[in-house]
């Protein structure tokens, strides 16, 4: 495990470097997140909603490009897949246009079982086209400096919910080992971190949501940070007390989150923080090391 050093680029002490590392994106009440390895090589995990569109095209700029190697898409959920098609349209809006991302590969979970019956699903198929496929369980995709693998978790009943049908990562990035477990209940988030192993960062799952983490899922991933991503307006006031009460003791960046502001209708955050809990408006970076930045000027932290 490494110690973790956090460095504010609002206040101009540093900078991340282009090598390996952690772009997590805050697109309000979803989540994505872009992988770098060596050479530049790019993968964005899952797209946040519709509204968080521009955030992941400025996040592509930040890193001086608009190519996406892989883009994988964890589950079908709104909050997940609804910035991928906006995103797809470039800064201008405009498809096709030389400001269009171009995507090599997607990954997402596959066809199998219910379907949502929404407009950024059919719009994700839609654009996605024959560039998607389905990774099988222990799938790997591998360049210098990044390692992603499709965990293999014990088969789902028939009607499991979509955010149990997800696929859950574990990656290395550089030195660094990640688990990202989507939106998993937490029964599945404990296979995952079983799979994995210890890590060193974990996105928990579900943007914090109660019942998508357990006290055995932490002692199993063991992380040595947690980044949650979760918006300011979402209503279901995610982080739960209950989901950071876990984490006393550990360090957690949280990516906005309802109760950020007192006056709004969730219970106030900053009564559930723990001693080493951080509270962050914009863009998370983490390299291989495990230094932190700030990732967008104008950002913020609370600690």
């Amino acid at each position: 495990m490494f110690t973790t050093t956090i460095f504010h680029s609002l206040l101009g002490l540093a900078v991340p470097d282009a090598g390996p590392g952690l772009h997590f994106i805050d697109v309000g009440q979803g989540a994505a997140l872009l992988l770098q390895g060596e050479a530049g090589e790019r993968v964005l995990v899952d797209s946040g909603p519709a509204a968080g569109s521009d955030a992941l095209l400025h996040a592509l700029a930040e890193h001086g490009t608009n190519e996406v190697d892989l883009w994988i898409h964890t589950h079908f959920d709104a909050d997940h897949i609804g910035g991928f098609s906006l995103a797809m349209t470039g800064l201008d809006r405009r498809r096709p246009s030389p400001d269009d991302p171009t995507v090599a590969r997607l990954w997402d979970r596959g066809l199998a079982g219910p379907l949502p019956d929404s407009e950024a699903f059919a719009l994700y198929l839609a654009l996605a086209g024959t560039a998607r496929e389905a990774p099988a369980p222990g799938s790997v995709y591998a360049v210098p400096g990044l390692r992603i693998e499709v965990l293999d978790l014990d088969p789902l009943p028939a009607a499991a919910p979509e955010n149990d049908r997800g696929l859950a990562l574990c990656v290395e990035v550089g030195g660094v080992r990640a688990l990202l477990p989507g939106d998993l209940s937490a029964p599945r988030v404990e296979l995952a971190a079983a799979a994995c192993g210890v890590v060193d960062v974990l996105w928990l799952s579900h943007h914090g949501a109660a019942n998508a983490s357990s006290e055995l899922a932490i002692t199993l991933a063991n992380p040595e940070l947690t980044v949650i991503s979760a918006g300011h307006d979402n209503d279901h006031c995610h982080p739960s007390p209950l989901a950071l009460a876990l984490l006393h003791g550990r360090q957690a960046w949280i990516l906005d989150g309802a109760g950020v502001d007192p006056r709004g209708s969730c219970p106030a955050l900053v009564d559930s923080l723990g001693a080493q809990h951080h509270l962050v408006g914009g863009d998370l970076w983490i390299d291989a090391e495990l230094r932190s930045w700030l990732g967008i000027s104008g950002g913020w932290v609370l600690s």
